[in-house]
């Protein structure tokens, strides 16, 4: 009796010691004792305790081998959490409506590795964060679900656009720089991506990849109040440098009369309806007023703003009264999406490919948000296949989109999954047959590979149940065929090679 008091002891203080751990995390995330913050707090601890649950008792994490918590976490994270990528999302967003950018998603990755006790560290490599999870041993990389590869050409183009904010802001002459020496330069006013970051460098990189965000769509004001929120946890020249890059636009946009200025601009117009400065120079001052409108949650002040600027032009002006109508369009486009109006969005959207049936930038938006609105709107699997084939039916683009696939695919391996759990092998073989057809004529998807996955491994696990050793290992060979990479597959055929 007195054992068992002390493990129930030792039990108690165990927990008591993670909550601790997660509480003091959190209130690094969200300091102070205001109502906002601590709502946040306390909104933010009770999602990741059920995640932390989820993945404990239903995931069974702590059986595992580390490659295999490392692939369940990301599996449970990308279903369940991050859905969406928005450079806007906060960290909660992720559990209110699913976006998440790349610090973000790193946070929520770290704090569940921390619960799992999984050793890691953090890094900033040119435009993401990620993690290295087991750094001494196995070295496991981590990213969020939409990280863009790595190539050397992608990464020169990201440190040429960081420079040209360098050379812009602190007025430096970089046009004689060698390569070697105009990287030098970046890795100064930037992050180096072999530096490891500690969790609190990584929450001070999320305020300031949120400061980014408000700087471009001119919400100077916010930017400078999340770098102000990142300098408490690390001081770094890369905050420095976006808080005088703001400071530098919102003088700028503060001229003590920007009507005066604005008309002038139009009367010049008027008087060289040729000339290209001008309605280059108001097409910009737009851009900036409307953005600031949107901030400050204005957009009816925002469609007036274009109204006075496309009654005020020269005439014989239809291209540039077009360009203003898009540039706003998209603009709002990008508020809907960030305040979560996502019948808005998708009308708006729906709006432009009207104007333009042709143009695949807008294809992908109404492909997106439609695809995305259905599985959040539809839970059932086999509603949502029939919901996404009517849409596709109004836009047969939709058909060769990534989310497209994932509904018909998820739909079908989670079918074959129900079928062998309910033990009805005539009706599972027939399902995994369709599944095999759906991969051949089906060769995109984001999700591809856990569709796969749960497809096969569910057929293996039914045949491992029933003792028939060489099909449940054939099931995860046929698996491999599709994603030979997988760890998880490659552990299982490890494991049933023993049989």
């Amino acid at each position: 009796m007195y054992r068992t008091a002390c493990l129930l002891i030792l039990l108690l203080c165990s927990l008591s010691l993670r909550a601790d751990d997660l509480s003091g995390r959190l209130r690094l995330l969200y300091p102070g004792n205001e109502p906002a913050a601590v709502d946040e707090r306390g909104f933010l601890e009770k999602k990741l305790e059920n995640l932390f649950r989820q993945l404990r008792y239903t995931d069974k994490l702590d059986r595992k081998s580390l490659k295999n918590q490392v692939a369940r976490i990301e599996e449970r994270l990308r279903r369940d959490v991050l859905l969406h990528y928005d450079p806007a999302a906060e960290l909660t967003d992720a559990f209110r409506n699913g976006t998440y950018n790349d610090a973000t998603a790193t946070l929520l990755y770290a704090l569940t590795f921390e619960a799992f006790h999984l050793p890691h560290e953090g890094h900033v490599d040119h435009w993401e964060s990620y993690l290295v999870v087991d750094p001494r041993g196995k070295h496991l990389t981590v990213r969020n679900p939409s990280a863009r590869e790595h190539t050397p050409g992608a990464e020169l183009t990201y440190r040429r656009e960081y420079l040209s904010l360098v050379r812009n802001t602190l007025d430096e002459d970089l046009t004689a720089l060698s390569p070697a020496e105009a990287d030098a330069v970046f890795y100064t006013y930037y992050y180096r991506p072999e530096q490891r970051l500690t969790f609190q460098q990584l929450s001070a990189y999320e305020q300031y990849r949120l400061a980014q965000s408000a700087y471009a769509t001119a919400a100077y004001d916010r930017a400078d109040r999340l770098l102000a929120n990142a300098r408490v946890q690390e001081s770094r020249p890369a905050f420095t440098l976006l808080e005088r890059a703001g400071k530098i636009q919102l003088t700028s946009l503060e001229r003590p009369d920007v009507e005066g200025y604005v008309s002038e601009l139009f009367e010049l117009w008027r008087e060289a309806p040729g000339n290209r400065y001008f309605p280059a120079a108001l097409l910009q001052h737009f851009d900036e007023r409307q953005g600031i409108l949107l901030t400050e949650g204005r957009p009816d002040d925002a469609r007036a703003l274009l109204t006075r600027y496309a009654s005020r032009c020269p005439g014989g002006q239809a291209a540039w009264t077009d360009q203003l109508q898009l540039l706003q369009s998209l603009r709002l486009l990008a508020y809907y999406q960030e305040k979560g109006q996502a019948v808005q969005a998708l009308h708006l959207a729906e709006a432009l490919l009207a104007g333009d049936p042709d143009n695949q930038d807008f294809q992908g938006y109404v492909a997106e948000l439609t695809l995305v609105g259905l599985r959040h709107t539809y839970t059932d699997p086999v509603e949502l296949v029939r919901e996404a084939e009517q849409a596709g039916r109004r836009y047969p683009f939709l058909l060769h989109h990534d989310r497209y696939a994932d509904i018909l695919l998820r739909e079908s391996a989670l079918s074959v999954r129900d079928r062998f759990a309910a033990l009805d092998e005539p009706a599972a073989l027939e399902a995994l047959r369709n599944f095999r057809e759906q991969l051949t004529a089906i060769p995109n998807g984001h999700d591809r590979p856990l569709w796969t996955l749960t497809a096969f491994v569910a057929a293996s696990n039914y045949y491992f149940a029933e003792e028939d050793y060489a099909l449940a290992r054939g099931y995860i060979e046929e698996a491999l065929k599709h994603d030979p990479a997988n760890d998880f597959l490659l552990h299982q055929q490890d494991l049933l090679s023993r049989y």
